[in-house]
């Protein structure tokens, strides 16, 4: 039987017992490479997992500290836990050993997520008009989601029709959204 690229590129990590991949924002399964039997199912903990990244992301940004280089890294008793963002689509989890010397986690770990990232699928078949791409961004990532377009429109006098459609959106309301956004997130700049 033909081995995964998953399984080809976790195998020989030394220290390493699970990686698995979950596809957001459902934190549903995309794959999984498991080393030995263990008492849980790849598909029982993934969820687990996107929540727990999207809970620190939002916590982060409550604190002020939120970045989108940002990993979770968990010392259990007998596991290491690193989870990681690839992207907006996917969050990698890898299990270590314990005993697995944190140095050596961070080097297998930063080689194997770029192998990883590079075989994922993306999603963005067409280019979206920036607006769109914006409040999608704003929604992901600001503090209070619920209220979040309704402070947008009263600050730019963009009205919330208007930003219900963002695709409709002229050039100098996606400025103003995008000046609104950065300063909401408190970023100095938006990769979007």
């Amino acid at each position: 039987m033909a081995q995964s690229f998953l399984q080809q590129t976790a195998e020989n990590v030394p220290s390493l017992k699970a990686v698995l991949v979950t596809a957001m924002p459902d934190c549903l399964l995309y794959d999984s490479w498991v080393k030995e039997d263990l008492a849980w199912r790849s598909e029982d903990v993934a969820a687990y997992f996107g929540d727990l990244v999207r809970a620190n992301r939002e916590g982060l940004k409550a604190l002020g500290s939120w970045s989108s280089e940002m990993q979770v890294t968990i010392e259990a008793a007998d596991s290491l836990l690193i989870l990681r963002e690839i992207n907006a689509d996917f969050v990698c989890t890898c299990i270590f050993e314990r005993d697995a010397p944190l140095g050596m986690v961070r080097l297998h770990m930063k080689r194997l997520l770029e192998r990883v990232a590079e075989s994922l699928p993306s999603f963005e078949v067409e280019r979206r008009p920036r607006g769109v791409r914006l409040v999608e961004f704003l929604n992901r990532y600001a503090p209070d989601p619920h209220a979040v377009m309704l402070r947008v429109s009263l600050r730019n006098g963009i009205p919330l029709e208007d930003l219900e459609r963002p695709e409709r959106l002229r050039d100098e309301q996606v400025e103003a959204l995008e000046e609104t956004t950065r300063k909401i997130l408190g970023l100095q700049t938006l990769n979007i």
